[in-house]
């Protein structure tokens, strides 16, 4: 089934090279979150189901004239962001954050490793695009600890096959505040990436591949012993849209390689498409992958909403490469249009043990000591792979004397097996913003308690452009 679709997709990039669109620069993820909710709010309006996440800047484009009939105020705003990327050249993404802290620190989510107690957040994207088919993008994301060029890219090809080189974030799920397989959890990392912003075929094929290079472990299991190195992470997905509005897809994320071990193209396909005969758990597999089911369907009407799932697996079952092991549910529900000034979203998970953790590499499937996928494999001590479940409620209000308000509430608890006392983990969330000029200005409020009973508070302000 697969090469059938491959196949297709090939007959229609061929047929269709001549006459396509270039490369197209991609959104900001998790670094300016006010214009990502409206974007995300414009893209149900639109009937245009998100799998997948950085969003192609032209994938919102295309979605401007459904939503515009629906919204006109905010098409309006996400026209006035996406002017930004019409140019040449021009700086795309810029965000400075001051912060004060209590002594108390846990790893932030979905925050690409920052901790609570970082005094400072930076990121900036600018591009230049010489033609259609060119584009170089210089980014950074730095905090206190660490700076990552996230964001600097250089991309060529056109709509149904564009090759990006450098630091692009991965985010391979419907969910907007977690995804098990690979997320913004961890550092961004280098990657070659292969995708298509542009649907292929009436099935509404869309794909994704990529290499990334983890960062450096001393922990890896080979012949009895240890050794030491960069594990690589290859990543696929596919999904269809084979009605407007109803989308379904497919994951799967394999560590790999890493000092001596194998890290041939053979053996990286055998274990992605046979996993229970190559990457089953053993100490002989090739490496450690995670696989995930994903679906996103949209309900039109006056109240407009979004339901998706994740069914996720660390491993298969039963030796069967279509069933999952050490299973995680993941489902969510996002209402764009409530009263019109109010959105909601609300996101739960569950998994079982097993997760983030592995026999031969043994720091688990970590980037830079940060899980790579569900910010709750944060929580709990290392190596403890104990089951979990996590709950995410969103408010977004855009009050009548302007600017907009936005309250996040988080919750996760680990099953109660482990040897480990864990408390549950609450988190609260409260941002305002407003714009001033071509700025947008604003505070916020985080305060919690981790699984460990200690609490944490942050107050930040920021500056966006």
């Amino acid at each position: 089934m697969v090469l059938r679709i491959l196949a297709l997709a090939g007959a229609a990039l061929i047929g269709s090279a001549v006459h396509a669109r270039g490369v197209s620069p991609y959104l900001p993820l998790h670094q300016s979150p006010e214009i990502e909710r409206q974007i995300e709010r414009l893209m149900i309006l639109a009937d245009q189901p998100i799998m997948t996440r950085p969003l192609a800047a032209a994938t919102v484009f295309d979605a401007l004239p459904k939503a515009c009939e629906r919204d006109p105020v905010l098409c309006e705003q996400v026209k006035r962001y996406l002017s930004g990327y019409m140019r040449t050249a021009g700086i795309s993404h810029a965000s400075l954050t001051a912060t004060a802290s209590s002594s108390e620190t846990i790893a932030l989510q979905n925050r690409r490793g920052m901790r609570s107690d970082s005094s400072y957040e930076i990121s900036l994207s600018a591009y230049w695009q010489p033609s259609d088919h060119l584009l170089v993008n210089a980014g950074v994301h730095a905090y206190e600890g660490d700076t990552t060029p996230t964001g600097s890219i250089l991309s060529f090809g056109f709509e149904y096959a564009q090759l990006d080189i450098g630091y692009r974030d991965h985010w391979l799920s419907p969910l907007t505040d977690s995804a098990m397989a690979i997320s913004t959890q961890a550092q961004t990392m280098p990657s070659l990436t292969v995708s298509n912003y542009t649907p292929l075929t009436r099935l509404g094929l869309r794909y994704q591949f990529f290499v990334a290079e983890m960062s450096e472990s001393s922990n890896i299991g080979f012949q009895g012993g240890l050794t030491s190195g960069h594990p690589l992470l290859a990543g696929v997905h596919l999904s269809i849209e084979p009605f407007d509005g109803w989308s379904f897809g497919v994951s799967r994320v394999l560590q790999f390689g890493g000092g001596d071990r194998d890290r041939s193209l053979g053996s990286l396909f055998d274990a992605l498409f046979n996993p229970s005969d190559h990457d089953n758990g053993t100490v002989g597999d090739f490496g450690n992958q995670v696989a995930s089911f994903t679906s996103r369907f949209l309900v039109p009407g006056p109240f407009p909403l979004a339901v998706y799932f994740e069914y996720a697996g660390e491993d298969t079952s039963t030796l069967s490469n279509l069933r999952l092991g050490n299973s995680a549910l993941s489902g969510g529900l996002h209402f764009p249009q409530l009263w019109q000034s109010f959105d909601l979203t609300v996101e739960v998970s569950e998994w079982q043990n097993g997760w983030y953790v592995h026999g031969i590499y043994r720091d688990g499937l970590r980037h830079a000591g940060n899980v790579i996928g569900h910010w709750g494999g944060d929580q709990r001590t290392l190596n403890d792979g104990v089951g979990a479940r996590s709950l995410m409620a969103r408010l977004g209000w855009q009050p009548k004397f302007g600017g907009m308000l936005e309250a996040t509430y988080r919750m996760l608890e680990n099953e109660a097996y482990s040897g480990v006392d864990y408390a549950r983990a609450r988190a609260l969330e409260l941002r305002y913003s407003r714009p001033w000029q071509q700025f947008l200005l604003g505070g916020e409020l985080n305060a919690g308690e981790d699984v460990f009973g200690n609490s944490y508070t942050r107050i930040s302000a920021f500056v966006r452009f």
